[in-house]
């Protein structure tokens, strides 16, 4: 294709974008329909503008946003103290924690000894734990949101449980 010819078909894309043709019918609901590509029964409407622009609109206020403040939890193991001695034969510790601000619907609660979760998340921040093993032990207590995500974590927390054995 030569020079010429290239440049004569460009110059007529350019002068059919800044002129484009219009269309009009009426659909089966009796509204008028305006659309660039022509359907049967269509009319063209003519534009007494040779070109029409529209200046360019910022569309980030379509974007949503959540606007809801993000709510910074703490959570912290109130009992046993941290490395207290617990003496217990049957094993039986009793742990409770805090979470700040105040506890609300949706959040759910975890305790973790020693690395493994003691059961099922749960709604309140009491917990008996029943049939530990002598020694040391650690507790962390795991705060979750709604979608099941951790918000908040409490630091690690030692006790020492002693037990009678056999022979005493």
């Amino acid at each position: 294709m030569s020079v010429s010819m290239t440049l004569a078909l460009t110059s007529i894309d350019a002068a059919a974008e800044s002129n484009p043709k219009i269309y009009r019918w009426k659909d089966k609901n009796g509204h008028w329909v305006y659309s660039d590509v022509p359907q049967p029964g269509s009319k063209e409407v003519k534009l007494n503008a040779s070109a029409l622009t529209m200046p360019s609109v910022d569309t980030k206020i379509l974007e949503q946003m959540d606007t809801t403040p993000t709510i910074q939890y703490t959570a912290k193991i109130t009992s046993p103290e941290h490395e207290q001695t617990i003496r217990d034969n049957s094993g039986s510790v009793y742990v409770t924690g805090t979470i700040e601000p105040r506890f609300t619907q949706g959040l759910s609660v975890q305790l973790f000894l020693n690395g493994t979760a003691t059961g099922p998340k749960q709604t309140n921040t009491q917990f008996a734990l029943r049939g530990i093993d002598r020694g040391e032990h650690s507790v962390v207590m795991k705060v979750f949101n709604q979608k099941g995500m951790l918000v908040a974590q409490s630091d690690v927390h030692k006790f020492f449980l002693h037990r009678n054995t056999v022979n005493n």
